[in-house]
């Protein structure tokens, strides 16, 4: 029982009467229960370990990577009871009702025909019609809002997808305000809580070097901390081939990374599984950004040590490097290619009577007279 309740009740009962300040005493410590009231309840799956029914997950990517794509392949199997690209090979569900609020793409020019070709039942897919909205109320769809509410409770859809987020944010809300979207989005878990729905938000990565995890969400991190299940989509280092990665699952381990091709016809293709995440793919595409300029640098020191007569001091030709603008991490691993392909070798000298141990990088086959050895 919460105790002396009244002493920290005046900032909220301020302007209200007596009978009005206690009705709402009485209403707060109402929702306040002993934990013998609350039934112990397991998970539920909407899709079998990646999207727990009644909740939050989102899905973020870089522009260009198939974001639409994807969750159009998931209602679709949805609508029309299929297995989609995330199901186990034995898993069946029955056909349910879907919805999915968009403010990037065209409904009638584009949507329609990419449900189709997954292979939707269209009949138990909603989408907003604004060209029936007279009134403006479609622009009151807001998370938070008493519209969102009564659309969710009245429909009670098997999944909610809104896609970008942005375009559901009240406008007066900061997104980079610290707790501003965990606010904004807790009406939603309470009506997935109450109505058994679940919602998939779409939003945006964003480019920062090194990132990884919620640092990757663009606008808001707060996405990622109110999410039970976040879902990060990539291109691989192979091409045309993407990945679906788990990146958070807060009801159980985190699910093998998906790997998958979209065909000619925009339909996903299933293309394996893997234990790398998002942030391993991130780390080979930096590192492969910077191979033209590892290429550049092993010409550089061939060029350099041909010069030297096929020998440098292994401290002198670093430092040439760098002051010819070459990083020292493109240097090692220029040296560590050269070294792998047998065209360099490291030779260590003195060491005696008090010589100065000094390492020496030896070019092992020079040049043809028009051009490197590789």
């Amino acid at each position: 029982m919460l105790q002396d309740f009244s002493k920290y009740a005046g900032e909220i009962n301020r302007g209200l009467d007596d009978d009005e300040a206690e009705a709402n005493e009485e209403r707060l410590l109402g929702c306040f229960k002993p934990l013998t009231d609350f039934t112990e309840e397991e998970a539920t799956w909407l899709v079998p370990g990646w999207l727990p029914e009644g909740q939050i997950t989102l899905l973020a990517a870089d522009g260009g990577i198939g974001k639409t794509t994807l969750w159009v392949h998931l209602i679709a199997a949805l609508s029309s009871g299929t297995r989609c690209l995330l199901d186990p090979p034995d898993f069946v569900r029955t056909p349910s009702q879907v919805s999915f609020l968009t403010t990037e793409d065209s409904v009638r020019k584009k949507l329609v025909r990419k449900l189709r070709l997954a292979g939707a039942n269209m009949r138990n897919i909603y989408a907003p019609d604004f060209l029936a909205d007279k009134e403006g109320l479609l622009r009151q769809l807001k998370f938070g809002s008493p519209m969102m509410a009564q659309y969710i409770r009245s429909t009670r859809h098997r999944l909610y997808v809104f896609d970008p987020v942005q375009g559901f944010i009240p406008p007066e809300l900061n997104m980079g305000s610290r707790n501003a979207m965990r606010d904004c989005l807790a009406p939603l878990i309470s009506l997935g809580e109450e109505t058994g729905s679940s919602f998939l938000i779409i939003c945006h990565t964003n480019k920062r070097k090194g990132a990884s995890g919620r640092d990757r969400i663009a606008d808001s991190a707060d996405l990622w901390d109110i999410s039970r299940s976040v879902l990060m989509a990539g291109y691989t280092e192979d091409q045309g081939i993407r990945y679906l990665s788990n990146e958070k699952n807060n009801y159980t381990e985190r699910r093998t990374t998906i790997l998958f091709s979209i065909n000619d016809n925009g339909q996903i293709v299933h293309e394996g599984e893997t234990w790398k995440r998002d942030y391993d793919y991130q780390m080979e595409a930096k590192e492969n950004l910077s191979m033209p300029k590892r290429d550049d640098c092993k010409h550089w020191l061939v060029q350099q040590l041909e010069a030297a007569g096929g020998s440098m001091e292994a401290k002198l030709l670093e430092d040439k490097a760098k002051d010819n603008g070459y990083g020292f991490k493109t240097i090692k691993k220029a040296k560590a290619d050269l070294k792998d392909e047998g065209k360099i070798r490291f030779k260590k000298t003195g060491g005696f009577g008090g010589e100065e141990n000094k390492w020496f990088v030896e070019l092992l086959q020079l040049s043809e007279p028009d051009g490197l050895p590789f």
